[in-house]
This record gives structure tokens, C-alpha cells and sequence, in this order.
């Protein structure tokens, strides 16, 4: 089954509001910008479907992941807890998508997470499929499913 926008938009509410206490609302494509500074998580899918799960999002909302997720207190999220907790959460999202795209054979990679300013993440051979544009506490969050080609 290829996962719809409105699909994305509810296993990524459920995950978020059950892992993190953190509400998520639907946002219409063209409302997003791109945010800067900002994080990016994959995590790639292989099996009978081949493909990749991306989660960008703001480093802002990023770092509010990390303190709820982590417990962090205080302290304020360091680069390895946004890094840690972001990519958890797309290893979370990647493994809902993963379940509605392939069989049991499938396998999901460990995730990899970058953040900056500029900096460009490519896939190659791969086509968007589906991308779901969201928001929380007033962030975009971005979920973009590619397929191999």
C-alpha cells in the first residue's frame, strides 16, 4: 500500500503525541518554508520495496524533540541529543511507513541525521513518492517518502 499524505500525517500524530507529548497539525504544502538553521533524518528501507523515509524539520523543533524525549530539565539540548532524539523519531516514522510499504522481509537502516545551515542531502536514483507537510508548535516538519528507481 503507498502511504497517502493523510497516512503520514496520522501514524506521525500518534508517535509524536504518544512518544513526546507534542501535538502535530496538517499544513498545506505551500505554507512551509524551508527552515534555516535546520535537521534532516533518513532512514533507508530495503526489501521488496526500496526506498528512504526523510523527517526535516527546524533545529528549533528539533531541540524541543531532544528535551522532551531525553527529560533534559534545564539543560539545553546538546548537538548529539538533537541528533540522538531526531533520529530516533524518524527510526519511529520509517518503521510505521516501512510496515505499510513492504513485507516481512524488509529492513530499515540505522538512521543518519544532519543539521546546519547549508548543506545539500542527495539520493540518488530515487523519486519522491508521497510528501506530507506539517506542523508543530508553529515549526514545519516535513516527511517526504522516496522510492528507488
Amino acid at each position: 500500500m503507498i502511504p497517502t499524505q493523510q497516512d503520514i500525517f496520522e501514524l506521525t500524530s500518534l508517535i509524536w503525541s504518544t512518544t513526546l507529548g507534542m501535538d502535530v497539525q496538517p499544513l498545506a504544502p505551500d505554507a512551509a518554508t524551508w527552515p534555516v538553521p535546520s535537521v534532516e533524518a533518513q532512514v533507508h528501507i530495503t526489501g521488496t520495496w526500496r526506498g528512504v523515509v526523510v523527517l526535516h524539520t527546524s533545529e528549533a523543533l528539533a531541540a524541543k524533540v531532544a528535551h522532551q524525549m531525553l527529560n533534559l530539565g534545564r539543560r539545553s539540548a546538546t548537538a548529539e541529543d538533537i541528533q540522538d532524539a531526531f533520529g530516533e523519531v524518524a527510526n519511529m516514522t520509517g518503521g510505521n511507513i516501512k510496515g505499510l510499504l513492504s513485507d516481512a522481509d524488509a529492513r530499515m537502516s540505522l538512521p543518519s541525521v544532519v543539521r546546519g545551515r547549508d548543506y545539500t542531502v542527495r539520493v540518488p536514483r530515487a523519486q519522491e513518492l508521497v510528501r506530507a507537510t506539517l506542523s508543530c508548535q508553529d515549526e514545519p516538519l516535513i516527511i517526504t517518502v522516496l522510492q528507488a528507481i
